[in-house]
């Protein structure tokens, strides 16, 4: 049935929202590439709305359960319970419904067919993909999930990416044209709310940037770092002190810029601003009242919380949101922002990363972080993603975004990132053991091949190597025009003839040697003799004298630097196209070692280990066939599985407990497998991290011997939300390992106790 966008939309639409809509119509893919906040969600109803109408089905994919279950919500308030339905790797609810939530890491297993069956009945009627926060593709550990999608994705399904600002999404979407079908960019950069950019310092607010969207002059002397002092001594090495967060509310207060979101970049740096800011007064009477009745409803359904140390805080219309905290404290913090009961948020960047909780204003403390690569400046795309966050439409005429003063940064970069554009999407696609495994289960190598060369990765490559393949053309051309000799008469060969003249040469010097050091007279005879012959061959040569010699000469070099730049050009062409399938054909190699492939086809062995999925899967496969586990009670399999999904590097505490000496022993005998792998690994030049650590390992041993929460907390002072997501990652694993074809009986059965054990009060997801 035919629809028009003004029956679904009581607003009018703006023009990037009509042409995508309009792509959709005629059956196109769309690549949506628009601020946060600028109404890109429209065009994902509007996908929703053409699968209703039409009796097919949609998915809608995130990148986070968090998004999912935000999203699951939307949509049932929309549409009607009985309409949306959520896949997760363990939960399946109403899995036919026409509107179908889930992550794109589920979707992309789907699309393997290693979750909830066969891959046609997956995709049986689903005609829209919606692939939301698309930008995600940039992620160092999760962004070949999304090339994935793509690549494998039934041409006859529309795709709706949907992605925040970024340097070159013409890239993408010509990629996903080239690899899934007609794909349209759909581009805007307005925001609804448009942003008033601030610099806070000396307890003022100043406009940071002037008319011309340069750094406003006057911030320049003003915030100018001053390393010396005026008669040029240094200045004495004193603590750096920032902005007091308490300074910059009280200013954004009476201002009427609340509600805030307030980055910073490390857990510590959100509570000890939480903890500063308390005594301002933020909430109303009425605010006060509404906001007491909400706490007390959530605290009543959570007891465990309700001695929370954070719960003052909140009282005053304030929290922190990090990776840390508990996922149902979160989840209520998320909920009252949303309702305007909370003022501000002390939030690591994570909470730029999609979240709905816009508010009026955004406070970025710093315009640089510590990361992986040491202390770095914030990339633009960084900047706009927590910008982006300030200014609610429908409620908000301007977003404000104050960057705050620091002693060791500059004012005039922090301009320069408020006008930077975004940075692009790179590739991540990397080849996995999984990966191998699950395409030769369902495709010839030739097959696989040509999936692996799809990749964003290697289109970027070939775009990045196109001026050197028009080079290459080039100079093979000129090579052709060379071929034709320039002599006049009988060919020569003029290589040969320049090797005659230098023999002669050599003979010459040799013979005056000779003659120095007094030689025999037979001997110097001999030598006068050999370079007669050699003359004599050299004066027969039709280069001998020839009037082109020198053009000639010229003509031969160039072929030899042409030659040689030709197949220099050819390697570096040959090693950057065949990348990832060198990287493909190693992995398949080992596999064949290990006797997971039986020349092409995954084995017995290899079916198993299709069903798991992580960083390794081949070394979390070799652990479960081992039958180390098999020996251990269901609280020691708990803790083992515990440390295969907990990475190597974590900051170590000392614990108040202590794994039991049969875990201990069965970490040891997993060690040795561990070697073994990765010195098979060293020979084939393959770097696929194997990781497994024991820091969580004495709390999920105790957690499924039954300890309560409370417990839990006395044993560690670990964040809650980190304890949550170790103990959630050893579920999701055990009931992998519990579905993976051909798992042995006794570790079914093991897995089954484990899952039982774990997957209760806090740590137990709530859909």
């Amino acid at each position: 049935m035919a629809i028009t966008a003004s029956e679904l939309f009581s607003f009018r639409l703006d023009e990037f929202q009509i042409e995508a809509i309009n792509h959709l119509d005629q059956g196109e893919s769309v690549v949506v590439c628009a601020p946060t906040g600028s109404g890109k969600t429209v065009v994902a109803e509007y996908a929703v709305e053409l699968a209703l109408r039409s009796n097919k089905r949609c998915f809608y994919t995130t990148p986070l359960k968090a998004l999912s279950n935000q999203k699951l919500y939307d949509l049932k308030e929309r549409y009607g319970e009985a309409n949306v339905g959520l896949l997760t790797g363990d939960v399946s609810i109403n899995r036919e419904a026409p509107i179908v939530v889930m992550t794109t890491e589920v979707f992309r297993n789907m699309l393997y067919g290693t979750i909830l069956g066969d891959v046609r009945r997956n995709l049986r009627d689903v005609a829209y993909v919606i692939l939301d926060e698309c930008h995600y593709m940039n992620d160092a550990e999760r962004g070949t999930v999304w090339e994935e999608s793509i690549i494998y994705a039934p041409k006859e399904i529309q795709l709706v990416a949907l992605s925040a600002t970024i340097a070159n999404a013409q890239d993408l979407t010509d990629w996903i044209s080239e690899t899934h079908g007609p794909t349209h960019l759909v581009a805007s950069d307005h925001r609804p709310v448009p942003l008033r950019f601030y610099y806070y310092g000396e307890r003022h607010i100043y406009p940071l940037l002037s008319p011309g969207r340069g750094l406003n002059p006057s911030l320049k002397s003003r915030f100018a770092r001053r390393r010396f002092q005026k008669d040029g001594r240094r200045r004495p090495s004193v603590p750096a002190l920032g902005a007091h967060p308490a300074d910059v509310l009280s200013l954004l207060s009476a201002r009427n810029m609340l509600p805030a979101i307030y980055f910073l970049f490390s857990r510590k740096g959100c509570e000890e601003s939480m903890r500063k800011s308390r005594g301002i007064p933020l909430l109303s009477q009425q605010e006060q009242g509404e906001l007491k009745e909400v706490i007390g409803q959530f605290t009543s359904d959570n007891p465990n919380l309700a001695n929370h140390p954070h719960l003052p805080y909140l009282y005053e219309g304030m929290s922190v949101h990090h990776a840390g905290m508990l996922p149902s404290w979160k989840a209520m913090v998320e909920k009252l922002f949303q309702k305007g009961l909370l003022k501000v948020v002390f939030a690591t960047e994570t909470l730029a990363a999609g979240i709905n909780m816009p508010a009026r204003s955004t406070v970025i403390s710093s315009i640089s972080k510590r990361s992986d690569e040491g202390h770095r400046s914030l990339y633009a795309s960084e900047f706009l993603q927590m910008s982006g966050r300030a200014g609610r439409r429908g409620m908000d005429e301007v977003g404000h975004v104050i960057v705050l003063h620091h002693p060791f940064e500059s004012v005039e970069d922090a301009a320069k990132l408020a006008i930077a554009p975004a940075d692009p999407l790179s590739s991540r696609f990397t080849p996995s053991y999984g990966m191998v495994l699950n395409l030769l289960e369902r495709h010839s190598i030739d097959e696989a091949r040509d999936l692996i060369e799809r990749s964003f990765g290697q289109f970027l490559v070939q775009q990045e190597l196109t001026p050197l393949f028009e080079q290459k053309m080039r100079w093979e051309q000129e090579l052709q025009t060379l071929t034709k000799p320039l002599c006049p008469d009988e060919i020569g060969d003029l290589p040969l003839y320049g090797k005659r003249l230098e023999t002669i040469k050599s003979q010459h010097r040799q013979l005056k040697q000779m003659e120095k050091g007094r030689a025999n007279s037979q001997a110097l005879e001999q030598m006068h003799q050999d370079i007669r012959l050699l003359l004599d061959e050299a004066y027969a040569m039709p280069c001998h004298g020839c009037p082109v010699q020198k053009p000639c000469h010229r003509q031969s070099d160039r072929i030899k630097q042409l030659e040689r730049r030709i197949k220099e050009a050819l390697r570096r062409i040959e090693r950057e196209t065949n990348k990832h399938w060198r990287i493909f054909e190693a992995l398949a190699n080992i596999l064949r070692l290990q006797g997971y492939l039986d020349s092409n086809k995954p084995t017995t062995m290899g079916k198993l280990a299709i069903g798991i999925r992580g960083t390794n899967e081949l070394f979390l496969s070799e652990v479960a066939l081992s039958g180390i586990l098999e020996g251990l009670e269901p609280a020691q399999v708990a803790a083992i599985l515990t440390c295969l999904v907990t990475e190597e590097g974590r900051l170590q505490e000392n614990l108040r407990i202590r794994t039991t000496p049969q875990v201990d022993q069965a970490l040891a005998e997993i060690h040795v497998i561990a070697r073994k792998l990765h010195r098979l690994q060293r020979e084939f030049d393959v770097d696929i991290a194997i990781e497994f650590s024991p820091t969580f390992a004495p709390l999920t041993e105790i957690w499924a011997n039954g300890a309560t929460w409370e417990d839990m907390r006395q044993f560690t002072t670990y964040d809650e939300g980190d304890v949550v997501r170790s103990l959630r990652r050893t579920v999701d694993l055990c009931r992998q390992m519990m579905r993976a074809p051909g798992m042995s009986e006794a570790m079914v059965e093991r897995c089954k106790a484990v899952e039982l054990l774990i997957a209760r009060d806090e740590v137990k997801e709530d859909f």
